[in-house]
């Protein structure tokens, strides 16, 4: 079993009720005869079994069931983020996550959705977040950020007097910007910081705790565009990184 941080999970009770929830829940999601509320809650719980059950494989090591369960959480996370009636409100930090599982495990349909659609927000915390999740939307369906674009998203990175934004989203912002200029040696670098901030995390901050510090979905989804981009195989090597997802 992996040590990835101090979240417990309960293996019996999610792999016992994952199926039966999923069976009673996943028809709810498009029918139109059921209170919206209670689609939109349908929505939110499809997405996070899912999620849960690829994690929770994760930590026991059985990898093959990982990534199936992550394709399969994808389109709902698509409607959970965008979708006009069953979408829930979305802050600067829960849409990168929703982005990052249509741009590592959607189909090219949702990606093509995705292009498409546009980043709203319930609440924005920090500028420089939104402006990256606008840059990871763009990049991750096949568009070029313009350089404007991106320095402004540097530079009001650069300027947040905030730890998470100068050492998690400032290196994401220069990983895209790597992307888009060819410089392999800052996208290795940018990928490496963006996990030992997240490592950090989950150690001595809100990611102890919690399952969405098992797998950095940001530094993965770089490291996915660079070697379908460039051809570039990333070098850091953390369990917070599982490259075997975009292999």
């Amino acid at each position: 079993m992996l040590q990835l941080n101090k979240c417990e999970i309960d293996f019996e009770r999610l792999f016992k009720r994952a199926p039966i929830v999923l069976a009673k829940r996943t028809p709810q999601i498009l029918d139109s005869s059921i209170d919206l509320e209670v689609r939109q809650q349908a929505i939110f719980v499809v997405t996070n079994k899912y999620i849960d059950l690829a994690y929770a494989n994760y930590v026991l090591e059985n990898y093959s069931e990982v990534r199936p369960n992550l394709i399969k959480a994808a389109p709902f996370a698509f409607l959970l983020a965008f979708d006009p009636e069953l979408k829930d409100a979305q802050n600067d930090w829960t849409i990168q996550k929703k982005i990052n599982l249509i741009i590592l495990f959607g189909d090219l349909q949702l990606l093509n959705k995705l292009s498409i659609t546009t980043v709203k927000l319930h609440s924005v915390a920090y500028q420089a977040k939104l402006l990256y999740a606008e840059l990871l939307k763009a990049i991750g369906t096949g568009q070029t950020p313009t350089q404007s674009d991106i320095d402004v998203a540097l530079l009001e990175a650069k300027n947040t007097k905030d730890k998470d934004v100068l050492q998690y989203i400032l290196p994401l912002i220069e990983a895209v910007f790597a992307l888009i200029s060819g410089d392999e040696l800052l996208w290795q670098e940018s990928i490496a910081k963006a996990i030992k901030w997240h490592s950090d995390e989950c150690k001595f901050g809100d990611y102890k705790d919690m399952e969405e510090g098992f797998i950095c979905l940001n530094a993965l989804t770089m490291a996915k565009l660079g070697k379908e981009n460039h051809g570039w195989q990333c070098q850091t090597d953390s369990l917070y990184l599982p490259l075997f997802l975009i292999d």
